[in-house]
């Protein structure tokens, strides 16, 4: 069974909130990273357009997060315009996508025809130079929305500022930071801790005491005495605040 490739391109994304559309460039015919250039008008969208969904960071196992309303190819590129469908996934993905947090997108193909750059095509385009190789026809799989932040300072920003709701899952996919912010205890908030004494049914602290209190009676150390909790809160949060004289 042939192997399916995967490329993705960053391009402008148009958004039309009434549709909840997002239409973009997901493929062009520049040299990319892999040294490669895939042919937008050699592309098979026969099988696609049969059903044409849109996934999430190519993953087949859950439901799509859209579908492609049409797709266009020239010479040059081929664009698409997905609709998101109403899941809380695709929601999220959208909201990403209209903040223009992401500008991402990816296609999962299976590579046809290809042949390595000849002298005549280099000489009309002499960036043809760095390319390995050239895949004329291809069949399109499927493509994707990618989790590849155009600016990971500012989503992580927006993120954390509440300007956009993003779940703890997507944000692992996106590779944000989990952050957590801890402040100090307020004095209001320590609480006493009381025991209660099996054969005396008033309240006991367990605290240890100094000699200004008065003693009930003294049990290696610790002393036991009955004293209004109040009282017993006030003395227990003066020793956490190292206070006593």
């Amino acid at each position: 069974m042939p192997k399916t490739l995967y490329k993705q391109y960053i391009a402008k994304v148009e958004v039309d909130d009434d549709e909840r559309t997002v239409t973009a460039v997901i493929s062009t015919d520049v040299v990319d990273r892999d040294d490669e250039v895939m042919k937008p008008n050699g592309a098979d969208l026969e099988n696609f357009m049969k059903n044409p969904v849109v996934l999430w960071a190519h993953n087949y196992t859950e439901p799509s997060i859209g579908k492609a309303l049409w797709i266009t190819k020239t010479r040059k590129n081929i664009k698409a315009k997905t609709k998101f469908a109403d899941t809380p996934r695709a929601e999220e993905v959208y909201q990403l996508y209209k903040g223009g947090y992401l500008k991402a997108f990816s296609v999962g193909f299976i590579p046809k025809e290809s042949h390595k750059p000849e002298p005549k095509e280099i000489e009309k385009r002499p960036e043809l130079s760095r390319a390995r190789n050239i895949i004329d026809k291809w069949e399109l799989l499927e493509f994707s929305a990618v989790p590849v932040p155009a600016n990971p300072e500012a989503l992580a920003t927006a993120v954390k500022t509440k300007e956009i709701t993003v779940s703890k899952e997507l944000q692992t996919e996106l590779g944000l930071e989990d952050e957590e912010t801890f402040y100090p205890v307020s004095e209001e908030k320590l609480e006493p801790v009381l025991k209660p004494e099996e054969k005396d049914s008033s309240e006991v602290c367990v605290v240890k005491a100094k000699k200004h209190l008065k003693l009930k009676r003294s049990l290696r150390g610790r002393l036991h005495v009955h004293i209004d909790p109040k009282e017993c809160a006030e003395y227990l949060i003066k020793i956490l605040k190292g206070r006593m004289s």
